[in-house]
């Protein structure tokens, strides 16, 4: 059925149970990037939908032994795809006009909200709030701070 550790296989199909919400042996391929996710993988909505997820619910419909391969796939990407420290840091030097190590909290908010991977101005707040991001008297933030503590996880005690 497919290349992964039975161990594998197990995660796989509890995962795919929980989104199986009317338990018909199916899970929408909207949610194939929240099932990856959940498995611990992080792919981009783009990634997923190349591989057959879709952008919006009710389109397509996928059964676990279609899922497998799509998560074996996923499980092989190198973590490096994703994006490391120095990729993030690199890309917000851009808007550190004083090379000082800070830009606006305001410039941040609307680059996360206009990468790619949009995110909405809800999950933006979410993202400044969790990481203990405050702007200084001049409205800048520290932004390897930022990314260090985004890198870390919502976990970073653990």
């Amino acid at each position: 059925m497919s290349d992964l550790p039975p161990e594998k296989v197990e995660e796989a199909r509890n995962c795919f149970e929980v989104f199986d919400k009317r338990y018909e042996s199916k899970v929408d391929a909207f949610y194939i990037a929240d099932m990856l996710r959940s498995l611990g993988l992080a792919p981009t909505n783009a990634m997923v939908e190349k591989k057959g997820g879709m952008p919006e619910t009710g389109k397509k419909s996928i059964k676990f032994e279609e899922f497998l391969p799509i998560y074996s796939e996923f499980l092989k990407v190198p973590v490096k795809t994703y994006g490391t420290y120095e990729d993030f840091m690199e890309g917000l030097k851009l808007f550190d006009k004083e090379s000082n190590g800070t830009m606006g909290l305001a410039e941040l908010a609307q680059t996360l909200r206009a990468m790619a991977e949009k995110i909405t101005a809800e999950q933006c707040e979410e993202i400044i709030k969790l990481t203990g991001t405050v702007e200084d008297e001049d409205g800048n933030i520290n932004y390897e701070n930022f990314i260090r503590k985004v890198l870390a996880g919502p976990f970073p005690e653990k």
